[in-house]
């Protein structure tokens, strides 16, 4: 039975009733949580330019059974008035469908069992729809994009069949006046934190240095299914999600088109946007990790080639503590095992990029900043010392450079 038959067995009668267009292209999700700007986001899909395909978007206004009573009653409220909404603007090649998941479980509830819930169902349709190469989008419901943000993933996907998923371009709002000065300072310290974080990756050669935003990407259906759907996880869904589809390969990054997420502050989730930056105002700053600890993880992937051919983990010139690790899982078997499956040094790198993949590379990371010459430093510092732009003290200004950067990339 192939994958995408046996996830459909495994996930929940359809929600949806009526059938979807026979030629439904993409699903956007969005998983909803006290939201007072949703029907802005709505209105923002509404705008972009068409495409030859329909286009659905499913929304899941959720909340838990322990979620305080004017949570409760603001979604109810919510609920109604985006149904109408939806309503009112659905057309032929545009359907919007507003889903209602109150009272959930405290044990299940959070962001991972909202967006699975709708992404399970896209999928349901997508297959019903006999469209196994449908998009299924990550969006939220506080974030805007561009007009064109259905061509350019339609354009990403038909250019080549064998991409899976996407990371999407995005920009937060720093310019505003919504909000208070101290927010869109936090806000700014926050995305340079984030592109940091990925360009310290590529330069050690991961295969998974992309940003795992939950309101930006996009993925197949077939390939939806493949790694058993979006993650369970109360925060963090979509970052164990897309590492397993990073796994797969031919990952993408599409950055002609762009999503606009919110710079407010919120507590809807363990970390992420709102409670980082809920954190930085807190604080005042932003400590990131040291980019030699990066370093130290390039000096076991530059060896790669040498390892392939035979040399041992303690001919290689690894802090302690970082071999003490490779230790504890069993790595050198693990290697042996690699050699043993994959013929060529090709297929033994990416096998090797898969086993150490985005996951380890955090535990290596937390376990080396415990050290003095890997402790945690200044935000502004280490971007400079990336020298991918020109060096600058003053946050913003790292940030617009290191976002031009990487629209080229």
């Amino acid at each position: 039975m192939r994958a995408t038959e046996k996830y459909l067995k495994k996930i929940p009668k359809a929600i949806i009733e009526s059938s979807p267009q026979f030629d439904l292209s993409i699903i956007v999700t969005i998983p909803a949580f006290n939201e007072p700007e949703l029907i802005k986001s709505l209105e923002s899909l509404l705008s972009c330019d068409p495409i030859n395909g329909s286009i659905e978007v499913l929304v899941n206004i959720n909340f838990a059974e322990e979620a305080a009573d004017s949570v409760k009653k603001f979604n109810k409220e919510i609920y109604k008035v985006v149904k109408q909404f939806a309503i009112d603007k659905s057309s032929q090649k545009f359907q919007i469908y507003i889903l209602f998941s109150p009272n959930q479980s405290s044990k299940k509830s959070g962001a991972g069992l909202a967006r699975k819930q709708i992404m399970d169902e896209a999928y349901r349709r997508l297959m019903l729809a006999k469209n196994e190469l449908g998009i299924i989008t990550g969006f939220d419901a506080d974030s805007t994009c561009d007009k064109n943000y259905f061509v350019e993933l339609t354009k990403l996907f038909d250019s080549n069949s064998k991409i899976p998923a996407c990371s999407i371009r995005f920009e937060h709002d720093i310019l505003g006046r919504k909000y208070s000065r101290e927010i869109y300072d936090a806000v700014i310290l926050y995305e340079l934190y984030l592109r940091y974080f990925i360009n310290a990756q590529k330069l050690i050669g991961t295969s998974y240095a992309f940003q795992t935003v939950g309101s930006s990407f996009a993925v197949r259906a077939k390939h939806y299914a493949m790694v058993n759907g979006m993650s369970l996880k109360k925060a963090g869904e979509d970052f164990y999600f897309l590492q397993k589809l990073m796994a797969l390969g031919s990952f993408s990054q599409l950055n002609s088109t762009c999503v606009y997420p919110s710079s407010r502050i919120s507590d809807r989730v363990g970390f992420g946007t709102g409670p980082a930056v809920a954190e930085i105002v807190r604080v005042g700053s932003k400590k990131v990790y040291n980019l030699e600890s990066f370093l130290e993880i390039k000096k076991l992937f530059d060896a790669l080639a040498i390892i392939y051919n035979g040399a041992l983990l303690t001919e290689l010139i690894l802090h302690p503590l970082f071999l003490e690790y490779l230790n504890k899982m069993n790595a050198e078997n693990i290697i042996s095992n690699l050699r043993k499956n994959n013929k060529t040094f090709c297929s033994f790198k990416h096998a090797f990029m898969q086993w150490f993949g985005g996951l380890q590379i955090l535990k290596v990371l937390n376990i080396l900043k415990i050290l003095d010459e890997f402790t945690d430093q200044d935000l502004a510092s280490q971007v400079n010392k990336l020298n991918l732009v020109p060096k600058s003290k003053i946050s913003k200004d790292l940030l617009l450079m290191l976002r031009e950067y990487d629209l080229k990339q």
